[in-house]
């Protein structure tokens, strides 16, 4: 390499050629504002907010804050807001479009972001070029979500009820067929309140034996008591046993229809969506000075050759 450009610096080229270069960043910043106004780069508005999770069933091991994210950025959500909002002719990319559903998730992906803050909350942020749509879409965006929630808590509370009412008839099924057995019982043989019954029935019995008497019926009265008291108190038992299942199964039945009728929030929002008035991007002063200095980079490289070919050439 030309040892003159070894040697000569930056600053010397700089100062030497400073006319010219501050002519190519002006025409630069020139042609940069220029390009990123409005007439070329349509502006966008931000619009978000943060939120909190509540309410939460427990599905694995991940935090409330990560179950939120999750269900947020579910398929389910996203399709839910391109439906809402149109979003596929508000983007402007037509149903007929070979790579429709790419490039409108892509736009969405790239317009609606979540990420979770450092207290463990969400902040939810949607950039749009109407500001009005912005701020709506976010406040959608947590509807959708509470919807979502509601919904996968129903369908986990609707198994619940369902399995407490099957539950429910079973024990009331078992519970009348038992009644129906003492109910027989005392129909056909006259045992009705067990305790009671076989103490009356049996000092009357013993009475009368040792009184002399024979009384038929009395006596079969004693035998019947005698031979059908043990199942009349075991089914007594069994009655007293499904009596308490049926009452703890009936509120969880209760429970579990309340929990399903119930209309509640997932999602605390602590910081609410507004209508922005100012864009968001592009950040013309941004772009104007890196297109500068990459401008300037670029003028100092020709400079540089334009130099080292003026002092290689033969005198």
């Amino acid at each position: 390499m030309n040892p003159y450009l070894n040697n000569k610096t930056l600053l010397e080229l700089a100062l030497k050629w400073k006319y010219h270069l501050g002519v190519i960043a002006l025409i630069s910043a020139i042609i940069a504002m220029a390009l990123s106004s409005s007439v070329f780069l349509k502006p966008k508005f931000k619009s978000s907010a943060v939120v909190y999770p509540v309410n939460l069933s427990a599905y694995s091991e991940e935090s409330n804050t990560e179950q939120m994210l999750e269900i947020l950025n579910s398929g389910d959500i996203r399709d839910r807001m391109i439906e809402a909002f149109k979003l596929d002719d508000h983007y402007k990319i037509s149903p007929s479009y070979k790579y429709y559903k790419t490039a409108l998730y892509g736009k969405f992906a790239e317009s609606v972001s979540f990420r979770k803050t450092e207290n463990e909350a969400i902040k939810i942020q949607v950039l749009d070029t109407d500001p009005v749509v912005a701020c709506a879409m976010v406040d959608s965006l947590i509807m959708f979500y509470n919807k979502k929630i509601q919904s996968l808590h129903r369908v986990k509370v609707a198994e619940a009820l369902k399995i407490t009412t099957a539950d429910l008839i079973r024990l009331k099924a078992e519970m009348d067929s038992i009644t129906g057995c003492l109910s027989k019982l005392g129909k056909e043989y006259g045992v009705m309140e067990i305790t009671g019954q076989s103490e009356g029935i049996s000092a009357a019995y013993f009475q009368a034996v040792a009184n002399g008497k024979n009384n038929q019926a009395l006596k079969e009265y004693f035998n019947n008591v005698a031979e059908k008291s043990p199942q009349a108190r075991s089914l007594m038992l069994q009655v007293e046993g499904i009596t308490t299942q049926v009452t703890v199964a009936q509120k969880l039945k209760d429970d579990s229809y309340r929990e399903l009728t119930k209309e509640i929030t997932y999602a605390v929002v602590v910081t609410p969506p507004f209508v922005a008035d100012k864009k968001d991007w592009p950040k013309r002063s941004i772009i104007v000075l890196i297109s500068v200095i990459f401008t300037l980079m670029m003028a100092m490289v020709v400079i540089g050759v334009i130099e080292n070919r003026n002092h290689t050439k033969p005198v």
